[in-house]
């Protein structure tokens, strides 16, 4: 059925027998199923006179459904232009749209905001419910169940008796939607899952696992297969090998890692040149393809991590034995060799299956003393200073290089949270990243541009990590921010990365422009996982894919593979294209998924920390700007919102700076200094709320 040519026809309403007239061999049934499908997709209505044509022509659009806390809603249009604004949905014109559904909106007419004019609009059907699964709590209300969503986007729902399984008043669970409700009834839902009583951390961070797809235990037959392996490596496995035993090959990793997958080695050669070498572990010895370990890595993606926790890609037999390159252990493992000019120039690479041998097991803290000349240290491990402090020589010159081609240096600091015994947050502050964590980074980096060069040369398929342009839109609204402070950039020239490498410096002797980093990540587009080498914006890179943690990230496995056989001059076939465009995909979405129950257990683990100084002041620092008010950040990298009705005085949002304005004359804007009080910190749901410790007039004006 050529629905194109239905759709050129619908320009105008047509009734079905004129519809058909068109489509002399095509039979009214036929007909209808086409009508009917691209009525579900939004592209066309029928009226009640029983005339289709274009959602349009009835003044009508499709898109996804963004509701708030507070009973109006917004829906994206589908074919959003960069000017567009949402369309605005009153409290009671939703047709009992929940948040993320595709619906089918009318626009009723043109509404005025703030000076600002957008469309209004009335939900007249839901295309699509994009809500199956509801996470909230039981609570007794007479004689029924109810399900109250930790979200507030979600409405409250019925449980009824013989849908409850084993859940008990008072537990947080997940449920499965039997009913979307109307104006009339409540929605229903039967639980599916118990995590356990509602507030416990362990119910929480489980509850948030589950909301994105993480299973923390391996099914019987994965866990049999990483048991089946041999403790120690026999002969057969090592023939063939290149054989580095005896050479000066260490790991660099924190002082809580658990799982070592990479190792370094450098040499001096009598030309004067440098060998790095970057060890991995051969993962891929183990996991080989379709097996069940490999099936279930790849539906894991990427191991997910949390305050003193992990949920591994793979058992811990072999994350954190047969290939965790421990000291003084024989490993199997994927050896990269580059020769560098001193000048950091790569001159040449090769690749090896090797066999290892690590000499030690180093700390980011303890190398970090040594390149400071620690005496105790440089004595301990005196067989590698040298070799350390070479490293260290490198690393610095290879970063300069990255810099000069135009790499982005954004060093947005992550937080750090640690635990006691019992699981409880006891310090809270921002992850250490001295020289020993940028060696191992640039070492890695090269690695990886090395070995994507190589697939990408030889023109075998492979997993790349892209990063693509950003969007000239965002880099406006970041180059109007950043105006002020002095800094002119030129957004129609993306591609000129040193005008935002200078912003980024001057950050670092300007406190008052910290905001400016972290303003330009919102600006990029995100990291992603592909089968095309699309080169890597923020690197300046032009081959760029990830090597060098097969352990914990499926890609790395995948390239390991085609690697091995892209060096053997094995012919690649069709099925191996789509295997590689899979699992592209499949680890883009795992990673984000890891990404989200990542921030969103940290965030418990923080308001968790919080609960103890509530009441107490703190300097803080506007980290973001809302029309409901302004997010903060502290010192210890606890974030939390003070909201806008908390606020002395009239404030008017400007969306196009990022600010609240003041009638008062006081301007609220990333980077602006306030002091503020806790009042609010929520281990359940990770909120934390803040409000004005002062005066208003005292605040830091722009």
């Amino acid at each position: 059925m050529n629905t194109n040519k239905i759709l050129r026809l619908l320009k105008r309403p047509l009734k079905i027998d004129e519809i058909k007239n068109f489509f002399p061999q095509t039979s009214k049934k036929e007909l209808f199923a086409a009508l009917d499908e691209l009525i579900a997709s939004g592209e066309i209505v029928k009226n009640k006179k029983n005339r289709y044509a274009l959602s349009s022509h009835f003044g009508c659009v499709s898109g996804t459904f963004l509701s708030t806390s507070r009973g109006f809603a917004f829906v994206e249009p589908d074919e959003k232009k960069d000017d567009e604004k949402d369309i605005y949905i009153r409290a009671g014109a939703n047709l009992g749209a929940w948040h993320g559904d595709h619906v089918l909106v009318r626009l009723t007419n043109t509404r005025s905001f703030k000076g600002k004019k957008g469309q209004e609009g009335e939900v007249v059907k839901i295309l699509n419910r994009a809500t199956t699964e509801v996470i909230g709590s039981i609570k007794k209300q007479r004689k029924s169940f109810i399900l109250v969503p930790n979200s507030n986007k979600y409405p409250t729902m019925l449980i009824p008796k013989a849908h409850m399984s084993n859940a008990r008043v008072g537990d947080s669970v997940a449920a499965k939607i039997m009913f979307y409700g109307d104006r009339r009834v409540l929605p229903q839902a039967s639980v599916t899952k118990v995590f356990g009583k509602n507030g416990a951390m362990e119910a929480s961070i489980a509850a948030i696992l589950h909301e994105n797809g993480i299973t923390v235990p391996f099914p019987d037959e994965v866990l049999s297969e990483a048991k089946s392996f041999s403790d120690k490596i026999p002969p057969n496995s090592i023939h063939g090998r290149k054989d580095l035993r005896g050479e000066l090959i260490f790991t660099i990793d924190g002082d809580e890692a658990k799982d070592f997958d990479d190792a370094v080695s450098l040499e001096k050669l009598e030309n004067g040149n440098l060998l790095l070498g970057v060890h991995i572990a051969d993962v891929s010895h183990y996991v080989t393809k379709c097996s069940q370990l490999d099936n279930e890595a790849f539906y894991r993606g990427t191991s997910v991590y949390y305050p003193a926790h992990v949920v591994p890609m793979l058992p811990f037999e072999l994350s954190a034995g047969l290939c965790s390159l421990r000291p003084n252990e024989y490993r199997l493992a994927f050896s990269v060799f580059m020769e560098l000019k001193p000048n950091g120039q790569k001159v040449k690479s090769h690749f090896y299956k090797s066999v290892i041998c690590s000499k030690a097991r180093m700390t980011y803290r303890n190398v970090n003393l040594i390149l400071n000349d620690d005496k105790e240290l440089c004595e301990k491990y005196a067989f590698l200073v040298d070799n350390v402090k070479e490293m260290g020589i490198l690393a610095d010159t290879l970063h300069k290089r990255r810099i000069a081609r135009g790499a982005l240096e954004l060093d947005i600091p992550e937080p750090e949270i640690l635990t006691d015994e019992t699981g409880e947050p006891v310090s809270l502050s921002y992850r250490a990243r001295e020289r020993a964590e940028r060696m191992i980074e640039e070492f890695m980096l090269i690695a990886n541009e090395t070995v994507a060069e190589y697939m990408e040369n030889n023109n075998y398929p492979t997993v790349y990590r892209v990063h693509e342009n950003p969007d000239p839109q965002k880099l406006r609204v970041f180059a109007e921010f950043a105006r002020p402070f002095g800094h002119k950039i030129d957004a129609s020239k993306p591609n000129d990365t040193h005008q935002f490498q200078l912003v980024l410096d001057a950050v670092k002797n300007d406190p008052k422009q910290k905001a400016l980093p972290t303003l330009l990540l919102r600006s990029l587009a995100r990291a992603r996982y592909c089968d095309e080498n699309l080169g890597h914006y923020g690197l300046q890179a032009k081959y760029y894919l990830h090597f060098t943690s097969p352990i914990r990230r499926y890609p790395d496995l995948i390239t390991h593979r085609m690697l091995t056989r892209a060096l053997e001059n094995d012919t690649f076939t069709a099925s191996d294209i789509i295997t590689v465009d899979n699992a592209a995909s499949q680890s883009t979405a795992r990673e984000l998924a890891a990404d989200n129950a990542e921030r969103t257990i940290d965030r418990l683990y923080i308001a968790a920390y919080m609960e103890r100084f509530l009441g107490e002041v703190f300097d803080a620092e506007i980290s973001g700007v809302q029309s409901f008010g302004v997010f903060v950040t502290l010192p210890n990298s606890a974030e939390g919102l003070v909201r806008i009705e908390s606020l002395a005085g009239y404030y008017e949002y400007d969306e196009e700076r990022m600010q609240l304005i003041g009638k008062n004359g006081v301007i609220l804007t990333m980077g602006t200094p306030i002091k503020v009080r806790l009042i609010r910190a929520d281990r359940i749901s990770g909120q934390i709320d803040f409000a004005p410790a002062e005066e208003q007039e005292k605040l830091c004006q722009h």
